[in-house]
């Protein structure tokens, strides 16, 4: 009796653009901020210790609009239900994290004040440039994320020394280092000098320090590592250190295009 008095409740539920942003079940939405899994937040609610507007949450199938107010464990959740997307021009010396134990600088000291509890998507390492994606959306960082996404990075190289094409040619296609597969999409030389070459490399799957030990394994030098593309979004002019926020369409437009419906 219990189940059909759910499937009556999804069944009646109004099937609207306006209801999918304002009306979401409430997993998702724990999910979307970033903090857990939707596995997660259901056993949160199992474990009774989800609120909504002061209240238990006692089924996960219970549904949230942006003026109720969630917590766990009675610590108030923010989230937004309209995905957005901010890039970030990633200067070299900052770490991608929250919080450092070594005090160092992280990417989020470089974010507006105004602007907060935003998840990054994907990491870039101290040394490394270039765009680096922030989201409130849990579930597309993930997406994202995710190597079964194929979302191709791409990046610019200087390397020390002029670079020959045929070393070029070697590094595309799959390379195995320390027994782990890497896959090289494509890769090409932009300029070079007698001092130094720029190349230009596609990957699509973003393992930990890919380009580097990619470019090691060929005994290249990095003078400059920085990352112009993470799958339909890209660097283009944004100035190193500065911040800035992706029109909604855009952002509509663009997900669509890689399988992620934000609604």
């Amino acid at each position: 009796m219990l189940i059909l008095f759910f499937i009556y409740i999804i069944k009646v539920m109004p099937n609207n653009a306006n209801y999918k942003i304002e009306n979401q079940r409430i997993a998702k939405i724990i999910s979307r901020s970033g903090a857990y899994s939707r596995r997660d937040a259901e056993k949160l609610i199992i474990d009774r210790r989800i609120k909504i507007n002061g209240e238990l949450v006692m089924s996960p199938i219970t549904f949230v609009t942006s003026r109720d107010t969630i917590s766990i464990d009675d610590k108030v959740l923010s989230y937004e239900l309209t995905t957005k997307i901010w890039i970030l021009n990633k200067p070299k010396g900052y770490i991608t994290t929250t919080k450092d134990p070594q005090k160092r600088e992280t990417v989020f000291s470089l974010l507006p004040r105004k602007v907060n509890h935003l998840i990054s998507i994907g990491r870039l390492d101290i040394n490394t440039e270039g765009l680096l994606l922030f989201t409130n959306n849990g579930d597309l960082s993930r997406f994202m994320e995710h190597p079964r996404s194929k979302l191709i990075r791409r990046y610019k190289i200087k390397t020390r020394g002029k670079l020959e094409q045929k070393l070029i040619d070697k590094m595309c296609g799959e390379i195995i280092i320390e027994h782990i597969k890497y896959n090289i999409i494509s890769a090409s030389i932009l300029s070079y000098s007698e001092a130094n070459t720029w190349l230009q490399i596609e990957i699509s799957e973003g393992k930990n320090r890919e380009i580097r030990k990619i470019c090691q394994y060929f005994n290249l030098q990095i003078n400059r590592l920085i990352r112009t593309k993470f799958g339909p979004f890209e660097l283009g002019n944004i100035q190193k250190g500065h911040f800035v926020e992706i029109d909604y369409k855009i952002v509509n437009q663009r997900l669509k295009k890689i399988g992620f419906n934000i609604r």
